[in-house]
């Protein structure tokens, strides 16, 4: 009897264990593996706010805010929980909270981060004084702050400076060269002036991150604006080969083909990708059918302006085009 109970006490132990080892089974590995150790240390405030980052992150921001409140409840000394608790605000867009708490770190450590995010902050609230005040007393933390200095550059832009906008910017570049956003506003600044600088810097943060389906796009654009037409192919070509399914690519170099090159048939085949990958695409239902036109395949040309105007009524090119073709046949 006794060995039969044991046995019974022993295969009960054993199925306990085994479905311990399987409850998060069906999250994700980090979660799951935060949520293990939390159950080994439930006291660990660290563990919640980490376990509370990876919830933002996933934005299941609920949770996040009932880990993060955790950890303070557990410690409420250290200055990055009352940051993630921030974060977590933010996301709810309860911009009082988000101050309340970036305060709250601040007066517990100085810490940079809560600083800079106040900043930020200030500067979408359009709080343009406040967000100054908070930056001169980061720098003066802290001198070499890029982030800090990205924040003031953006600031003066916000207040018309151009000259300062611009120099505040390469400082950031100075203090930190592999700050993407500084390469890509000063490329995009540029740019729009169809500026040849703009190339380099948008080189430079490519080099940072090379896949950026928006950097490449954007420096193909550039090359096709100022008559890189080579340049222009191969940078669209690139940006396929990192996003097969990149729509705008296929039409602008179906438009090189057309405008530049007169080759109608390559420019149909372009533009018929870029449909095929969006169908809802109504400027390159316009485009081809205006290829069309120029190969005197009229209904054809005359189905894709309908097509366009099918989806966008009031697309004018689409109707001048239609407009032209039926005169055209009377």
């Amino acid at each position: 009897m006794k060995r039969i109970l044991f046995l019974s006490l022993l295969i009960a132990l054993v199925c306990l264990l085994s479905c311990k080892s399987k409850k998060y089974d069906d999250l994700p590995a980090p979660l799951a593996e935060l949520c293990r150790k939390i159950d080994k240390s439930p006291k660990n405030a660290d563990l919640y706010q980490q376990r509370a980052e990876y919830y933002r992150a996933n934005n299941k921001i609920d949770d996040a805010l009932a880990d993060i409140l955790q950890a303070i409840k557990l410690d409420n000394t250290k200055s990055t929980y009352y940051v993630t608790l921030a974060d977590v605000y933010l996301v709810k867009t309860e911009t009082d909270l988000v101050e309340e708490m970036l305060k709250k770190a601040i007066d517990i450590d100085n810490y940079n981060e809560a600083y800079l995010k106040l900043a930020e902050l200030y500067l979408y609230q359009y709080m343009y004084y406040e967000c100054e005040e908070t930056l001169e007393t980061a720098i003066r933390l802290q001198n070499h702050n890029p982030k800090a200095y990205l924040t003031k550059a953006f600031l003066l832009k916000e207040k018309g400076d151009t000259v300062g906008y611009l120099r505040m910017m390469q400082l950031v570049i100075d203090q930190d060269p592999k700050e993407v956003i500084a390469y890509t506003a000063l490329a995009e600044f540029f740019q729009k002036k169809l500026n040849p600088l703009a190339v380099s810097y948008y080189k430079n943060a490519l080099e940072i991150t090379p896949n950026d389906k928006i950097l490449n796009y954007n420096l193909a654009k550039l090359y096709q604006d100022l008559g890189e037409l080579e340049l222009a192919k191969e940078q669209y070509n690139n940006m396929i080969s990192i996003d097969p399914r990149s729509y705008p690519a296929y039409n602008n170099l179906g438009y090189i083909a057309f405008n530049y090159e007169d080759n109608y048939e390559e420019a149909v085949r372009y533009y018929s990708k870029a449909i095929e990958i969006n169908p809802d695409y109504d400027q390159a239902w316009c485009n081809r059918g205006l290829a069309y036109e120029y190969m005197d395949e009229y209904e054809k040309a005359r189905e894709d302006y309908l097509q366009c105007l099918k989806i966008n009524p009031n697309y004018e090119n689409a109707i001048r085009c239609l407009n032209h073709i039926d005169a055209v046949k009377k």
